[in-house]
């Protein structure tokens, strides 16, 4: 019997940055924003409210600019905020993106197969879900990154590139925009700009709003991500805090997990507190976590139970591990 290529859809946050010693998460851009001086009034209270915020992840911080909004004179005093921190976050973010012109790809193994990163049980469960398809695989990127990290180690430009015999790398898209094209940084919704003059000014909404913006820019991005995750067989979350700021993908996926044809989510998250090592006994535990969370965030309607059968979730794994060595080619071993 015939049977179809399989679509994975990989969903990357910064996680996969950091995981390659760029300093890139919020705390490291803020501790070097703070240590610039502002003359401007405006950005230094909008610095001084940040710092009292104490905010954990790049979600939190663009939620808390929804927040800010309420705190600002006009739109003109938000919009200038904005914008100086996206200008500075481009500047830092340009320096530290540099650093992984000096590695390359050890392996492509995990990345093509996953059920290696995975435990028995889960495993097992990946394992009788991909028997329905076929042998070839079409892989496509979402990543909620500004910076290239993915082109650079896989040599990828414009096109497809072949990453082994059957499997395609077919895309890469950058939902945010990159350093140098269509950086955006904002919430999901107007719903969360608490200043409610703003929240039906254009000028804000197009500039702030995510959604909004990747509209405006009639880059058809919302489209196409939408497209991704509708026809996606297997949805992979790598290195993101699942954040509010992008509830419009965490909705969308959780959509169809309610539906007959759902996809099997793979999980791998990061938490430093959670060694499998040390507490193997643990892990069944952290893993109905997981499950609540994702059931939680995407809004899902199913109950957790049914929920479980369809997601794999493994803690703290090397999507694709790297060497310290200088990179001689864009060739992959």
């Amino acid at each position: 019997m015939y049977k179809i290529t399989m679509n994975i859809l990989y969903i990357i946050g910064n996680g996969l940055d950091i995981a390659y010693q760029m300093k890139t998460s919020y705390q490291d851009f803020f501790n070097y924003y703070l240590s610039l001086s502002s003359v401007d009034v405006d950005i230094r209270a909008m610095k001084k409210d940040i710092h009292s915020r104490r905010y954990k992840t790049w979600a939190d911080l663009e939620m808390g600019m929804g927040e800010y909004s309420s705190k600002c004179a006009d739109k003109d005093v938000f919009l200038k905020c904005l914008s100086n921190i996206k200008e500075n976050l481009r500047e830092y973010l340009q320096k530290e993106s540099e650093k992984i012109n000096l590695y390359k790809i050890n392996s492509l193994s995990n990345f093509i197969n996953l059920e290696q990163l995975l435990e028995p049980e889960p495993r097992k469960r990946y394992i009788d879900y991909r028997r329905q398809f076929g042998s070839n695989e079409t892989i496509d990127v979402m990543t909620l990154n500004y910076t290239s990290t993915l082109e650079s180690l896989f040599g990828y430009g414009n096109s497809t590139k072949g990453l082994s015999n059957g499997v395609i790398l077919q895309s890469i898209l950058h939902v945010h925009g990159t350093l140098d094209n269509m950086m955006v940084m904002g919430v999901n919704d107007k719903s969360q700009i608490s200043n409610t003059a703003f929240n039906t000014d254009i000028d804000v909404v197009e500039d702030f709003v995510k959604p909004e913006f990747n509209d405006a820019c009639l880059n058809n991005k919302n489209i196409d991500c939408e497209s991704l995750i509708h026809h996606a067989n297997i949805i992979v979350l790598y290195g993101t805090s699942l954040g509010k700021s992008d509830d419009k993908w965490w909705k969308l996926i959780g959509k169809r997990m309610e539906s007959v044809t759902y996809p099997l989510i793979v999980y791998l998250p990061y938490d430093e507190k959670k060694k499998q090592s040390a507490e193997p006994n643990r892990l069944r535990r952290w893993t109905l976590e997981s499950v609540r969370e994702i059931h939680e965030k995407f809004d899902i309607k199913i109950d957790e139970e049914m929920l479980y059968s369809r997601i794999c979730i493994a803690f703290n794994k090397t999507l694709l591990p790297i060497s310290t060595s200088p990179k001689q080619t864009n060739r992959i071993n």
